[in-house]
């Protein structure tokens, strides 16, 4: 599983073109793939605007923790795990992006589905 900085995701989301196609290679170079499959990894933008997940962007656990809200969680500790999060992984059972730390083995609830799942790596 390829994820890359939360950083080089956002600076994909906001290239266009030429630029987007270029960093997306420099990008692939870095993890040892290509630019299309960097490329494949974003959700496809309308031209309304508004992003549409691919049925290949599905399976990617690619997210960054900036572009989730995390108030769900009301505890006063939940600022201290937010700042904990490392990765991001796609909630097996509805596709839900998920920020955890990088502790594993790590079970975790999705907020979105309540189904409750351990991620091993």
């Amino acid at each position: 599983m390829t994820i890359i900085s939360p950083s080089e995701y956002d600076l994909l989301m906001s290239l266009t073109g030429q630029e987007k196609n270029m960093q997306a290679s420099n990008i692939g170079k870095k993890y040892g793939l290509s630019s299309t499959q960097i490329l494949s990894m974003l959700p496809v933008q309308s031209t309304s605007g508004e992003t549409n997940p691919t049925p290949n962007s599905m399976n990617v656990n690619l997210t960054t923790g900036s572009s989730h809200r995390f108030e769900y969680d009301p505890s006063p500790d939940a600022s201290q795990r937010r700042q904990n999060i490392s990765d991001a992984v796609g909630c097996p059972g509805c596709g839900a992006a998920l920020g955890i730390p990088s502790i594993r083995p790590i079970k975790v609830t999705c907020p979105q589905c309540l189904q409750e799942h351990t991620f091993l790596q």
